[in-house]
């Protein structure tokens, strides 16, 4: 007779749980950053130069001047007269005169 044999085994079953899945998703955000920029210029900055001012001031003066005075005077002028005048001028004359003989 043939018996059947039993064996007992062991099996572990997995329990399930029930849990919440958390999905990763990825998302790509443009964002603008102001960056500081440099930029070269070239400016002319005018040359200051000292330089001396002459001011100049009306002024008004009163002066004094001495005026010329005018006085008669009583001068003696000789008078001119016309007057003939008689010069006289040596003059030498040879003469020749005969000599008797």
């Amino acid at each position: 007779v043939h018996v059947p044999m039993t064996q007992e085994e062991v099996v572990h079953v997995p329990k399930i749980i029930q849990q919440r899945r958390q999905m990763q998703q990825q998302v790509e955000m443009i964002v603008e950053v102001p960056v500081p920029m440099q930029q070269e210029e070239v400016i002319h900055v005018p040359e200051v130069i000292q330089q001396a001012r002459t001011a100049h001031q009306q002024v008004e003066q009163v002066v004094q001047v001495p005026v010329p005075m005018t006085q008669e005077e009583v001068v003696q002028v000789p008078k001119v007269m016309q007057q003939e005048r008689v010069m006289q001028q040596q003059v030498e004359q040879i003469v020749e005169v005969p000599v008797p003989m």
